[in-house]
C-alpha cells in the first residue's frame, strides 16, 4: 500500500495535479449548479487557453464518449481532467519533505487507521524493499488498535516481535475491500467458536473475614491430609464466607465484628434474593478437558455415557420402587429409581429384573485407581437442558455412580434429555418442596441403604462396619475443579491448576482418618491467588491447608456418623448453613480441603433459587410485598399459592421483627436448634439444646431477641433461664398450629418473663388445606 502511495507521489500526476496547494477547481465543477460554493469561470480568460496535458490526460482519447458530448457537457469535460485538491501549506510541506535517507516523509504514515506503530525507534524503510519486504516490515513494527480484529492477539511467549499470522497488511493498488471483509468474518467466527468453549464462572472474594482471627497456622502447608487431633485444636469458624450468602444474617462469632462501612439500602426498600443473584461477579473461563457439561455438549466419547446412541434407547429404562420408614415423617417413604439397564450392576436385586433391594456400596478397604467409591447425588429442578450432569470428562474415565434427584412432575423431561442416567424421583408431596427436602430424602435413603448393605455383607460373612459410609452431595452447576500445585510457586504464591473430579475425590477418599469426619468439602474458587487473597487475613486463610467451618455446594457426607442429624425437609433457603451448625454442635469433625476448589457456572435458568410467589385465586405470578406473606388468623386476607415455610422464611428475611437487633452485633438474636435468615442487619447466635452439645460461651452476653423454631424436645424452662435478654427484646415462637403455640407458652413458662398480646399472633397467608404456619411474638419484661 505504501509502495503504491510512494509511486503515486513521485509521478507527474502527484506533483502537478494532486498536490498543488494553489490549484482551483476545474471549470466543469465551477460551472456546475450543484456546487454553489465553487468559483465561477473567469470571463476574461481566453477560451483557447489550455493547461499542459499530463500523463493521465492521454487516457481521454480512448474515451467512448463523442467529442460533441465532451464539449457540451460540463460533467463530461471534468472526466478528462485529473482531480484537484486544496491542501494547507503546512500539510503540503510535510508530504513533500524528505527524510535523511531520501524517502518521502509520507512513508512514515501508518498503513491503516486500525493499527499504530509499535515503537518510535524503528528502522527506516529502504528504497530497495520489495512489496513482500514492506509487508513484513509493517507486520513487525505495527500493532493493532482496540478496534482491529487482531487486538486480542499477543505475541507468543518468548518472541520479541509483534508478528501474528492472522495480521495481513496488503501492499499495492487499493482493492474493493473484500479481503478485510473476509478477515472480519473470520474474526467474528473465531470469537464465536472460542465463546462456545468458555463459561461464566462465579468469581467472588470470600466475605466476613477478620485479620485478628485468621492469622493462625496449625498445619504445614504441604500436608496432604488432615490430622484429626490437630484439626480438633483449630477453632470452628461460625461465620459464613460464601458471597452467595452476602445478604443473610451474620452468625455470631466471639472476637469478630462485621464491616459496618458497606452501603445500606434506603429504609423501606428490601433487597431481593433475585437482585443478589444477578449482581454477582463472574469471570469468563475457558473450559478445561476435565469440565462437566450440559446436554448441548456432544462428542464421540460422550455418546455412550449420555445415552444418545442407537444402542441405548428409552425402552431400556426400568422403574423400581424403594420404600423405607422414618419416624420423623410418621409414615413410610416410597421413592422411585429410574435405572438404565447399562447401570443395573450398581444395584442389588432379589433376582435379575426383580425387586430392588439396595444400592451396592464398596468396602472401606477397597481401592481401585479407576473407580470412585462414593455415590454422587445431584438434586436438580428446571435444568434438564442446562444442568451439568455429563461427568464423563470430569471423571477422566473413572467408573462412578451418579444419581440425579428430580421431582415427580419433571420425570419425563429429564428422561428425555438424560436417557442413560440413574434418577431418583421424589414423592409427589415434595413437588413444591425446596432443596432441604431433597437433601433430607437423599441422606435418609443413604443411611437406610447403608444398613441394608451391612446386612447383606453379614449374610455373606463379611464385617458390617467395613461398608463405605460416604456419599457426595453436589450442586448441578459445578463445572470444573482445581488443585493448588504446592511444588510450583510464583511471585504471587502457589499456582492453581485444573484437575479432574476423579483426582479430587480419590485424594479425599484416600484420607487415612476419613471415617472419623462427619462432613468434608472443598473451598469455592476465586481468581485471587490462593497464596495471597485480598482483604485482611486473606493470605493466612489460604495458607492453612485444612480448616473447620461452613461447607457449600460440594459435600462429602458421612451418613453413619450423622445418622442422628437430619436436614430440615421444610427448608428452602440456608439449609446447608443450618445443617453445618447442627453437625458441629453435635461434636462431629468438619473439614474443608483448602488445596482443592470448585468452580460454579452461572446458570440463570431453573434451580432451587427461583421462588414463585403467586396468588391462590389467579394462579398468576404477581408482585406481592413481604408484609402480605402473613396475616392474622381467621382473617379474610387473600391467600397465596406458596408453601407456608417459604412464606415464613421470606417474611423473616425482609421484615424488621427484631428492632433492637438491627445493626447491633454485640446483642444478637438467640436462635435455639435452628438457624433462620432474619435479614443482613441482624446477627444470630446459634445454640443447641441437646446434651453434651458444643456451643458458644454466652456468659455476660445480653440478647436482643429469642427465636424458637423447630426446636428439640430438650428445650425446657431451665434451659432458657441460662440466657439473659435486654428489656424490650422480642420473642418469636413458631409452630405448626395454634394449639401448639399455647402449649409451648405454658410448657416453657414464657409468660413469667415475656408479655404477650392477642394481636401479636399471626399465620402465613395460606389456606387451611395448605397447612399454614403460626407464630406468636412477645416482648421481654
Amino acid at each position: 500500500l505504501c509502495s503504491s502511495l510512494y509511486q503515486q507521489y513521485n509521478s507527474p500526476l502527484s506533483l502537478k495535479s494532486v498536490l498543488q496547494p494553489t490549484r482551483t477547481f476545474p471549470d466543469s465543477i465551477a460551472a456546475d449548479p450543484l456546487h454553489p460554493h465553487t468559483t465561477p469561470q473567469d470571463p476574461h480568460r481566453p477560451p483557447n487557453t489550455q493547461r499542459r496535458p499530463s500523463k493521465s490526460t492521454s487516457l481521454v482519447s480512448s474515451s467512448p464518449l463523442p467529442p460533441s458530448l465532451l464539449q457540451g457537457c460540463s460533467w463530461a469535460r471534468g472526466v478528462s481532467r485529473p482531480p484537484s485538491l486544496l491542501l494547507p501549506r503546512g500539510l503540503y510541506d510535510i508530504i513533500k519533505a524528505r527524510d535523511g535517507s531520501g524517502l518521502p516523509r509520507c512513508t512514515s504514515f501508518l498503513p491503516h487507521r486500525s493499527v499504530t506503530w509499535a515503537s518510535s525507534f524503528r528502522p527506516l524503510l529502504s528504497k530497495m524493499m520489495t512489496c513482500t519486504e514492506q509487508s513484513l516490515y509493517y507486520r513487525q513494527w505495527t500493532i493493532p488498535r482496540p478496534c482491529h480484529m487482531d487486538s486480542s492477539n499477543r505475541p507468543a511467549k518468548g518472541r520479541t516481535d509483534n508478528f501474528h499470522p492472522r495480521r495481513l497488511l496488503l501492499s499495492g493498488p487499493p482493492q474493493v475491500g473484500k479481503t478485510g471483509a473476509y478477515l472480519q468474518f473470520l474474526g467474528i467466527l473465531s470469537r464465536m467458536l472460542i465463546r462456545l468453549m468458555e463459561v461464566d464462572i462465579y468469581d467472588e472474594e470470600d466475605i466476613n473475614f477478620s485479620g485478628q482471627l485468621e492469622r493462625v497456622q496449625c498445619q504445614p502447608t504441604c500436608a496432604s491430609w488432615p490430622v484429626t487431633d490437630t484439626l480438633r485444636g483449630i477453632p470452628f469458624d461460625y461465620r459464613v464466607h460464601n458471597p452467595r450468602y452476602e445478604d443473610i444474617s451474620t452468625v455470631y462469632c466471639p472476637g469478630y465484628y462485621p464491616n459496618t462501612d458497606a452501603p445500606a439500602l434506603p429504609p423501606g426498600i428490601p433487597r431481593r434474593q433475585e437482585d443478589v443473584y444477578l449482581r454477582r461477579r463472574t469471570a469468563r473461563i475457558k473450559l478445561s478437558k476435565y469440565a462437566a457439561y450440559n446436554t448441548y455438549h456432544h462428542c464421540e466419547q460422550c455418546h455412550q455415557y449420555t445415552g444418545f446412541n442407537p444402542a441405548y434407547q428409552m425402552y431400556e429404562l426400568t422403574l423400581h420402587a424403594f420404600t423405607f420408614s422414618h419416624l420423623l415423617l410418621g409414615e413410610d417413604i416410597q421413592l422411585y429409581f429410574i435405572i438404565p439397564k447399562s447401570k443395573h450392576h450398581y444395584f442389588s436385586f432379589s433376582q435379575p429384573g426383580g425387586q430392588l433391594e439396595s444400592m451396592r456400596l464398596p468396602l472401606t478397604s477397597d481401592w481401585n485407581p479407576d473407580c470412585i467409591k462414593s455415590p454422587i447425588f445431584t438434586p436438580t429442578t428446571g435444568r434438564h437442558e442446562h444442568g451439568l450432569f455429563n461427568l464423563y470428562h470430569a471423571m477422566d474415565g473413572a467408573a462412578h455412580l451418579h444419581i440425579l434427584v428430580i421431582k415427580e412432575y419433571e420425570m419425563a423431561v429429564y428422561k428425555k434429555y438424560w436417557p442413560n442416567h440413574i434418577m431418583l424421583v421424589l414423592p409427589t408431596i415434595f413437588n413444591g418442596a425446596g432443596l432441604g427436602a431433597a437433601h433430607f430424602l437423599i441422606k435418609e435413603l443413604s443411611y437406610n441403604n447403608l444398613e441394608l448393605e451391612r446386612s447383606r455383607r453379614v449374610e455373606g460373612g463379611g464385617p458390617p462396619a467395613d461398608v463405605w459410609p460416604f456419599i457426595i452431595l453436589s450442586d448441578d452447576s459445578c463445572v470444573m475443579w482445581n488443585a493448588v500445585d504446592l511444588d510450583s510457586h510464583s511471585s504471587s504464591g502457589p499456582v492453581e491448576r485444573n484437575v479432574s473430579l476423579k483426582q479430587v475425590l480419590q485424594h479425599m477418599e484416600a484420607c487415612p482418618d476419613l471415617t472419623q469426619f462427619g462432613l468434608c468439602g472443598i473451598r469455592k474458587w476465586s481468581s485471587h491467588s490462593p497464596g495471597q487473597g485480598q482483604g485482611s487475613g486473606g493470605g493466612a486463610r489460604h495458607r492453612e491447608p485444612f480448616s473447620r467451618g461452613h461447607l457449600h455446594d460440594f459435600l462429602l457426607l458421612n451418613v453413619d456418623l450423622t445418622q442422628g442429624i437430619q436436614f430440615n425437609q421444610n427448608r428452602f433457603t440456608c439449609d446447608d448453613v443450618d445443617f453445618t451448625l447442627r453437625v458441629h454442635s453435635a461434636g462431629l469433625l468438619i473439614c474443608r480441603f483448602n488445596n482443592f476448589s470448585v468452580m460454579k457456572k452461572q446458570i440463570s435458568i431453573g434451580g432451587y433459587h427461583t421462588f414463585i410467589i403467586k396468588n391462590k385465586m389467579t394462579d398468576v405470578p404477581t408482585s406481592v410485598q413481604p408484609s402480605q406473606y402473613i396475616c392474622a388468623p381467621d382473617s379474610k386476607h387473600p391467600f397465596l399459592a406458596t408453601p407456608a415455610q417459604l412464606l415464613l422464611e421470606k417474611y423473616l428475611q425482609h421484615s424488621s421483627l427484631f428492632p433492637l437487633s438491627t445493626c447491633n452485633y454485640t446483642h444478637p438474636i438467640l436462635s435455639v436448634d435452628c438457624y433462620l435468615n432474619l435479614g443482613p442487619e441482624v446477627t444470630v447466635c446459634f445454640v443447641s439444646s441437646r446434651p453434651r452439645s458444643i456451643n458458644i460461651s454466652t456468659t455476660g452476653l445480653l440478647f436482643s431477641g429469642l427465636l424458637l423454631c423447630f426446636w428439640d424436645s430438650f428445650v425446657t424452662p431451665g434451659f432458657l433461664k441460662n440466657f439473659h435478654f435486654l428489656k424490650g427484646a422480642v420473642l418469636c415462637v413458631i409452630c405448626a398450629d395454634r394449639s401448639s403455640l399455647r402449649q409451648t407458652v405454658v410448657r416453657l413458662e414464657l409468660e413469667d418473663e415475656w408479655r404477650f398480646r392477642l394481636s401479636d399472633e399471626f399465620q402465613t397467608a395460606n389456606a387451611k388445606e395448605d397447612r399454614p404456619l403460626f407464630f406468636l411474638t412477645g416482648k421481654h419484661i
